[in-house]
């Protein structure tokens, strides 16, 4: 998780704590989102990640973190059929955390793709499979 912490860090031009507090958020919100045993094995095959999850909070957790833009991906996902409401939280929370709108895409692709390299593409592409609000919210990215 270090590693992948300082990589991010570096691509991003962001502090490693602010970038550890987001991988958490993520990490928190896929955990919330994901069914069967798949976050337990995807977590289990990437060092540190609970730590990460612990120094994080869960989206949804800063009660009504998302402000108007949450409001209107959550609306606009219940126009569509789907539930973007808690991307919205987590979106919310990264920015809360420090991580500018425009760089939330970039951490949550950089993470998946530096996760990749320690878990195996199967174990990421298995777990984002399960999540459609994350597909969405990263743009087919990951």
């Amino acid at each position: 998780m270090e590693q992948i912490i300082k990589t991010l860090s570096a691509q991003l031009n962001l502090p490693e704590s602010v970038v550890r507090t987001g991988v958490g958020i993520i990490l928190n919100f896929i955990k919330q989102k994901a069914v069967g045993t798949e976050f337990e094995k995807f977590a289990a095959l990437i060092p540190g990640s609970a730590g990460a999850m612990a120094s994080a909070p869960a989206p949804g957790a800063g009660g009504g973190a998302g402000g108007l833009l949450g409001d209107l991906i959550g609306k606009a996902g219940g126009l569509l059929g789907g539930n973007l409401g808690g991307a919205a939280e987590a979106i919310g929370a990264l920015q809360q955390a420090g991580i500018p709108l425009d760089k939330a895409v970039p951490l949550a692709s950089g993470f998946f793709e530096q996760a990749k390299s320690v878990a195996g593409p199967e174990a990421v592409e298995a777990l984002l499979g399960q999540i459609p609000a994350l597909s969405s919210f990263l743009g087919g990215k990951a």
